[in-house]
């Protein structure tokens, strides 16, 4: 699967920064961000348990340094463009990469996991399924029949591990405003290191590129 990571430096940086990751790869860790990866364990008979919980599905089996990554380039161009820019850091750069589907995760931070939690069933169903697949319905729909939110929100730490969810969000062309004022189609964590040998490309961004408008907010599918 393809990703594209858009991160912001400062311009004296710019070249050094691009030849250090074309160089080792990327590490994970780097900048402010140090997000884990941590699988959950077998999606199947967790979710089939009847008290479900996030003592459940955030067990720390196995816990693995991550970035953060978009499935599309326009996505990774909003945060290197915008979201990861500052006064100091304004030269944007992308890196382009190829992952494997089971070192993949949904980032479901500014989106899926609010909606699974306060979402409005009858306007958030065919959203849902349109951004993340026919697959993430099952953890929706019984989502949003629990009255307790621990287990809404471990309903959705299963669903950013499910393959078809993430294939299908990888695939998804609509979109999505999150939170923050995040725009992107898709959002994922994926396991670093990321080798030299899975980049494809790491080059400074031309600040002219086209940040897309949003089609859906996360906002307009909460219960009112």
């Amino acid at each position: 699967m393809r990703f594209f990571r858009g991160i912001a430096v400062s311009p004296n940086a710019a070249e050094n920064t691009i030849k250090h990751i074309r160089s080792v790869g990327l590490l994970g860790g780097e900048g402010g961000w140090r997000p884990i990866f941590s699988h959950p364990g077998s999606i199947d008979d967790l979710f089939s348990k009847n008290d479900l919980s996030t003592r459940d599905t955030r067990v720390c089996h196995h816990e693995e340094r991550a970035i953060y990554a978009c499935g599309e380039l326009f996505g990774a161009a909003y945060y290197a463009l915008k979201h990861n820019r500052t006064e100091e850091k304004n030269t944007p750069i992308i890196l382009e990469f190829e992952a494997n589907e089971n070192s993949v995760a949904v980032d479901g931070r500014d989106f899926l996991y609010t909606v699974f939690q306060v979402g409005d069933p009858t306007c958030a169903r065919p959203v849902l399924q349109t951004a993340f697949g026919e697959a993430v319905l099952r953890y929706a729909d019984l989502a949003w029949t629990q009255k307790c939110q621990d287990t809404r929100i471990a309903l959705c730490d299963l669903a950013v591990h499910d393959p078809a969810v993430i294939r299908a969000h990888h695939d998804n062309r609509l979109v999505l405003s999150g939170r923050h004022g995040t725009i992107f189609r898709n959002a994922f964590l994926v396991k670093a290191p990321i080798p030299v040998r899975s980049l494809i490309s790491v080059r400074q961004l031309d600040s002219d590129t086209k940040i897309l408008n949003p089609e859906v907010a996360f906002s307009d599918l909460l219960i009112k």
